[in-house]
């Protein structure tokens, strides 16, 4: 099956008549800078990209095109979920990436992201390395939000604090992630993430959050939350 221009057109008919003010005024609140074209809620997106997949995804990537916030989603779902081996698809992914600037779209992308396999995961591993310190923001996200919600396992552990550790970039959306990433460690490896946090050498706004949000979480030993707040740095 192919995807025609006309199909294409369908979905943007589709956006169009699914769009709700109130919520596009709602979401780009939570989004500085963005300006959403239709406001379609993320379930219905992700439902068009289900369909999207089950027809013709490769013939929707040819069709699409990134002209507002709804389809620049719709794509990364698309090769997100899309049933292709993952040497096919990174190609896909290092595409997508730039089109990426906002934290919503970069967190819905990973969050959706099928990994099949200790083969793919460790390929998808490989090409997110480097990432960690890409001075482009949403690339150096990409790799946190990746890592903390699909490798925080005993194979990637230890090398994916150093990876975070390695995150010097000042963008506020990269510290967010990384914070965000060491205190799912922290949930999950206390004693491996603690040796991080012992050493201070994090951007101290990084361990800072890192420790807030350690501090917020139901799954953090109530034993701890005190202790922690010996390893709070300085602000910047």
């Amino acid at each position: 099956m192919s995807f025609s221009q006309e199909e294409y057109a369908a979905i943007l008919e589709e956006f169009a008549a699914l769009s709700d003010g109130k919520y596009k005024a709602f979401n780009e609140s939570l989004i500085p800078g963005t300006a959403t074209a239709y406001g379609v809620r993320v379930p219905e997106i992700r439902r068009i990209s289900r369909l999207v997949i089950k027809k013709d995804p490769m013939g929707f990537l040819v069709a699409s095109q990134p002209g507002s916030y709804e389809e620049i989603m719709l794509r990364g779902m698309v090769i997100a979920g899309m049933r292709l081996p993952i040497e096919e698809r990174l190609p896909l992914v290092e595409g997508f990436l730039p089109l990426v600037d906002n934290w919503a779209v970069c967190d819905t992308f990973c969050g959706g992201f099928k990994l099949k396999g200790r083969e793919e995961k460790d390929r998808m591993w490989a090409f997110l390395r480097p990432l960690f310190t890409d001075e482009r923001t949403f690339f150096a996200r990409f790799a946190a939000v990746m890592f903390l919600g699909r490798y925080v396992e005993a194979p990637y552990i230890e090398e994916g604090l150093l990876l975070l550790e390695s995150m010097r970039q000042e963008a506020y959306y990269v510290r967010m992630a990384a914070a965000w990433a060491v205190s799912v460690c922290y949930v999950k490896f206390p004693r491996q993430t603690l040796e991080l946090l012992e050493k201070r050498s994090l951007p101290a706004f990084t361990q800072n959050k890192a420790i807030q949000k350690i501090r917020e979480s139901y799954r953090a030993p109530a034993r701890d939350k005190e202790m922690l707040l010996a390893y709070k740095l300085p602000k910047e």
